[in-house]
């Protein structure tokens, strides 16, 4: 009604009274539209910011807004749970125990896993969009990628000052996108190396005594002898076949003992009886050469240890006739069983003799290991005695201590778990 009478207000002041009634109906559309379009207006500022409340309007625009709410709503929801999942699948690549990168069609760093960080020493936020090959610059890696055939995996140093090696494989996916996989392989490489090593060693230590009978039965089917040269050649003989008896022993026992499941505890030994072998092969392979002692506290008479009889007597036996072996003459050897406080016990083999330097006791549990290769053989030893004392004692829950200072003597400890002693 106000848009007619304003209408025929118009028509009357402009001298044409008839059209009145038309002119008010377009003023009063035109106000419709002027509302429409503020009302529209206010839609789109809230779509600008839809983080916002929806504007409350009436009609036909509040229908609209309340349906585009609606579905931003669901899209958020979507959205939410879409990162939730994403989250997910990177929280499962990282408790990986590879490294993962992942590459975009240009080669430049999209992702870093926390492993594949610590592979190549990058940084997961600084360096991304990097290109690979500006910060891993190993050319292994850089000839890998950029001769782009990813059917096998390369081997490359650990970048940035590494002392390991890592097996590196790369794959395409997507559209021109690359996943790299990293794993550190240096323990792998490292048993190979011990591997090789160790049949090395073997054919090594096995051909020298045959080398030697050879020559001998050689020399026996060719040459004249004299009855004592004759004696001597058989003593010499028997001496190289003893080594190798030795030798194959001491491997069938390592061999039985890494391929043996853990020894229960049920099976007890008495400890007093353990200590009075070693002291009479101790005794009787020193022949009055040493000054040894054996010694047990109060409580070691009455305490029993857990486990294989002979691999302990194996391994204690090892500690004992290497310090026999390796001690000059005249110098002391004491061999002592303690019984913790805190549970548990330590059998302990000091000597008086030359002493290790400190770069070769991490390696002297290694298979064929020598300080002295040369003194080792002379002395009747096979390169596996420390090595089976390892593995007895770490089978048994314990382990084997090495304290040595040059010039001043050595001792080899055996810490026995407490599950392992009891009392009696």
């Amino acid at each position: 009604m106000a848009g007619a009478g304003l209408g025929w207000w118009i028509g009357a002041r402009i001298g044409h009274p008839a059209p009145a009634a038309l002119l008010g109906a377009a003023v009063a559309v035109l106000s419709l539209s002027v509302l429409d379009t503020l009302k529209g207006h206010q839609l789109l500022d809230w779509l600008r910011t839809p983080e916002a409340e929806a504007p409350k309007l009436p009609g036909l625009w509040g229908e609209v807004a309340h349906r585009i709410q609606r579905v931003l709503r669901q899209r958020d929801l979507l959205l939410a749970d879409e990162r939730r999942r994403l989250d997910q699948l990177l929280s499962g690549i990282q408790a990986s125990p590879n490294g993962v990168l992942l590459l975009n069609d240009s080669d430049h760093i999209t992702w870093i896993s926390k492993v594949a960080a610590d592979h190549f020493g990058l940084d997961p936020n600084r360096d991304l969009m990097q290109r690979v090959t500006n910060l891993i610059r190993q050319p292994a890696f850089v000839q890998y990628m950029q001769a782009g055939d990813f059917r096998e995996p390369v081997k490359c140093p650990m970048p940035r000052g590494g002392h390991g090696y890592l097996s590196v494989q790369a794959s395409r996916y997507g559209e021109g996108l690359k996943l790299i996989l990293s794993q550190d392989i240096t323990e792998r490489e490292r048993a190979d190396t011990m591997r090789r090593d160790f049949v090395a060693n073997v054919s090594h230590e096995i051909r020298t005594p045959l080398t030697v009978l050879s020559g001998f039965i050689e020399t026996l089917a060719s040459l004249p002898l004299t009855e004592a040269e004759r004696q001597r050649v058989i003593t010499l003989m028997g001496q190289q076949a003893e080594r190798m008896q030795g030798l194959v022993a001491d491997l069938l026992t390592l061999a039985q003992i890494e391929g043996s499941p853990r020894p229960t505890s049920d099976r007890w030994i008495k400890v007093g009886d353990l200590m009075q072998r070693l002291e009479n092969d101790g005794l009787g392979l020193s022949c009055g050469r040493h000054s040894m002692t054996f010694a047990v506290d109060d409580l070691g008479g009455k305490t029993e240890i857990a486990g294989v009889e002979s691999e302990w007597l194996s391994a204690m036996g090892n500690l004992v006739s290497n310090a026999v072996r390796y001690t000059p003459d005249g110098a002391s050897i004491d061999v002592r069983w303690v019984t913790m406080p805190e549970g548990g016990a330590e059998f302990s083999v000091r000597d008086g003799g030359i002493g290790i330097a400190p770069e070769h006791i991490p390696r002297l549990t290694e298979r064929f290991y020598r300080v002295d290769g040369s003194r080792s053989r002379e002395t009747g030893g096979t390169g596996l005695g420390l090595s089976i004392v390892k593995h007895v004692v770490q089978r048994h829950g314990g382990e084997l201590r090495i304290a040595s200072v040059p010039g001043k003597g050595s001792t080899f400890t055996l810490s026995v778990p407490a599950a392992r002693v009891r009392v009696v």
